[in-house]
């Protein structure tokens, strides 16, 4: 759903939705249950999600890891350092296409780098 749209059914501006993505924002209780109402999504999925880097790498081999790296276009170090950071760091010091290629290393589509399925 475009910022704009969720903006005006929340009853927000646009910039406040922008701020909420980017985490740079804590709404009060009653925009976080509109969001998820509107969403249709509990407020933990929404808003208290993890980068799913570390639970992928984690058990990995060395030649993975270098085979990781390699796909994605970065250091092994670089690599090792990716499950220390969270999704804003993440999306701060990584340009969109370095990301896609992560996930492509890591074996993910993109759209998923952010977030974990919510556990039924």
């Amino acid at each position: 759903m475009p910022q704009l749209e969720l903006a005006k059914l929340v009853g927000v501006s646009r910039q406040t939705i922008y701020y909420l993505e980017r985490g740079s924002y804590n709404p009060s209780l009653t925009i976080s249950f509109k969001i998820s109402e509107i969403l249709k999504k509990s407020i933990h999925d929404i808003f208290y999600q993890e980068p799913v880097i570390k639970d992928i790498l984690e058990g990995k081999s060395l030649v993975e890891l270098r085979e990781i790296a390699e796909i994605a276009g970065i250091n092994l170090e670089k690599l090792a350092s990716l499950s220390e950071i969270d999704d804003e760091q993440l999306t701060k010091n990584f340009k969109e296409d370095q990301l896609i290629k992560i996930a492509l290393g890591l074996g993910i589509d993109f759209k998923d780098l952010f977030e974990k399925e919510a556990e039924n």
